[in-house]
């Protein structure tokens, strides 16, 4: 039997380093030769540090924590950091002035969006940079496009969202950076014609279109894959009279024809945290992986790749 190709998958880690040393270590553990993400690396939140007599403190959730020294400070933002938010060192002063700027947040947060990707990708590279395991991240609907170029820039990691990505000699990765409209406008949202104009257009350039992977951030509506929480018109979920929340198909239309219609081999999604699971498609499985980043647990698949079958598929928590 030839050698298959072992990919670990993730999505949704939003900014959760503890989540990242996790995936980074699979590699290791599990024996990957790929390690992709399909999407939402960035954090949601940036927590302020703030710079007072003696030292600086910082509130989370009715929890104040406090440094007075600079291993102290930085223990803080390990931290926040593996509480999922980005941490950010200023002053009541300038906080207060950034908040009141239109704007100004915004360019701040992407920044430092950046910057903690840029730290990521360095730690990355330290552990697996050197052996044989390849790193391919994908962006989704919650990332900035400027970390497009800090993944571009890195030297190791690779780029999965402008091209086709050939993971080996007989699988082609397809890639959709993007989800179809949300209540939030987020940064990177789509048509449903433009998914499909987006997947057709990549479909094109494969060589072997029956034995891709398509790495689609959004999962396919109308399955178990795109439940999420039913929300009323402030953002608020919908309880029904027995008192379980109510659930909704929020995923995408396009994608799910898309996948009918030209049968891959696999499709990979995330973007809705709480419909972890497998479905077909025909010949194609199609899997969404999951999230519980906020807990710090890993939640992700290990797919065995053979040259014209997915030999083995497993949904992964740790």
């Amino acid at each position: 039997m030839a050698k298959s190709t072992r990919i670990f998958y993730v999505a949704d880690l939003h900014g959760s380093a503890v989540c990242w040393r996790k995936f980074i270590n699979a590699a290791t553990v599990y024996g990957a030769d790929v390690l992709l993400v399909g999407g939402d690396i960035a954090a949601k939140t940036l927590t302020p540090i703030l710079e007072e007599s003696g030292g600086w403190s910082v509130s989370v959730d009715g929890e104040r924590r406090t440094a007075s020294s600079l291993p102290e400070l930085e223990r803080l933002e390990e931290w926040l950091r593996n509480a999922a938010t980005i941490p950010f060192r200023t002053t009541p002063v300038e906080w207060h002035e950034l908040r009141e700027t239109p704007g100004r947040l915004d360019e701040v947060f992407a920044r430092l969006a950046s910057e903690e990707l840029r730290r990521w990708l360095g730690w990355a590279g330290e552990r697996v940079g050197s052996g044989d395991t390849r790193l391919c991240l994908g962006l989704g609907n919650d990332d900035l496009t400027p970390m497009e170029r800090v993944i571009e820039d890195d030297g190791f990691a690779e780029l999965t969202d402008r091209d086709i990505v050939r993971l080996d000699d007989h699988h082609e990765l397809l890639t959709l950076p993007y989800s179809n409209p949300t209540p939030w406008n987020t940064p990177r949202e789509l048509s449903e014609e433009q998914i499909t104009q987006h997947i057709d257009r990549a479909f094109r350039a494969l060589q072997n279109p029956g034995s891709a992977i398509f790495n689609l951030h959004v999962p396919p509506f109308g399955t178990p894959l795109d439940l999420a929480p039913r929300l009323d018109a402030s953002l608020t979920k919908v309880m029904a009279p027995g008192g379980e929340t109510e659930l909704v198909h929020v995923g995408s239309t396009a994608v799910r024809a898309s996948l009918e219609r030209h049968q891959p081999l696999l499709g990979l999604h995330g973007h809705i945290h709480e419909s972890r699971g497998t479905t077909k498609f025909g010949r194609t499985l199609s899997m969404n992986c999951g999230s519980a980043y906020t807990e710090g647990t890993l939640l992700g698949a290990l797919v065995d790749l053979g040259r014209d079958e997915v030999r083995s598929a497993v949904l992964t928590s740790g």
